[in-house]
């Protein structure tokens, strides 16, 4: 049974965790990293050509080298692995649980926060206090999104978790109920 693009991402970003923790170099990994991401984010052709059978090796290797110049040579090395190793495209997938790692060697908590209008700061403050003892967290960054189809109320996602006190959701209950 093949394992999951997850699981293997998981896998190259424990390895990279576990060499970067011992030498106290995560948060230079984690910011070449997320340049790198940023640049095949902002240039979608770019993994098409590094997987693309028409291009020559020679060709991938020159962008693969110009995607990491300004990388450490830790990162560096990464590229060519999952290069070589035929998993270039699960790069994004690796980035992210390697970020997720580091947040949890320092509890940190990432928390998309929706609401229907933009919270106050000291809503929000509130909100962070909350947080970090919802989840046993050290530090919070909430990115907030409006939506003002909730209605009212607050969506919070984090952890693979979605705590869901939206008016919409409320009231959608309600109308289940009356009909059931």
């Amino acid at each position: 049974m093949a394992m999951n693009r997850v699981a293997v991402a998981k896998r190259y970003a424990v390895a990279l965790f576990e060499l970067t923790h011992a030498q106290g170099t995560d948060e230079t990994t984690a910011s070449d990293l997320q340049a790198v991401l940023m640049v095949i984010q902002t240039d979608p052709t770019l993994m098409k050509a590094l997987t693309a059978p028409n291009i020559t090796e020679n060709a991938k290797q020159n962008l693969l080298k110009t995607l990491g110049s300004q990388s450490t040579d830790l990162v560096q090395r990464l590229l060519a692995l999952v290069y070589t190793n035929g998993r270039i495209t699960l790069l994004p997938v690796i980035i992210d649980q390697y970020q997720q790692l580091i947040d949890q060697s320092i509890q940190h908590v990432r928390v998309e926060v929706t609401t229907a209008i933009p919270l106050t700061s000291d809503q929000e403050t509130k909100l962070t206090e909350k947080l970090k003892q919802q989840f046993a967290a050290k530090s919070i960054s909430l990115d907030q999104v409006v939506d003002e189809h909730i209605l009212g109320g607050v969506i919070v996602k984090a952890r693979n978790q979605v705590l869901d006190g939206s008016l919409a959701t409320k009231l959608a209950t309600i109308h289940q109920k009356i009909l059931s």
